[in-house]
């Protein structure tokens, strides 16, 4: 499993950017919500990556278990 991480960078203009790297499925997003609250709160774009495709494992044993 690949180790997750959260990359922050914040431009000389005060713009944020929230990088979210070994998480599957689009948990990251749940996962970053106080993040972007404490960031002002407002997300202008955004870009889902390869891994938010991917199914997390919880989310393929619920689905399992669902039939």
């Amino acid at each position: 499993m690949a180790q997750e991480s959260v990359e922050i960078v914040i431009s000389a203009d005060g713009t944020a950017e929230v990088h979210v790297r070994g998480v599957a499925g689009t948990r990251c997003v749940t996962d970053t919500d106080a993040l972007v609250g404490l960031l002002g709160g407002t997300v202008e774009h955004q870009t889902l990556t390869e891994e938010a495709y991917q199914q997390d494992a919880a989310e393929e044993q619920d689905r399992l278990w669902q039939g």
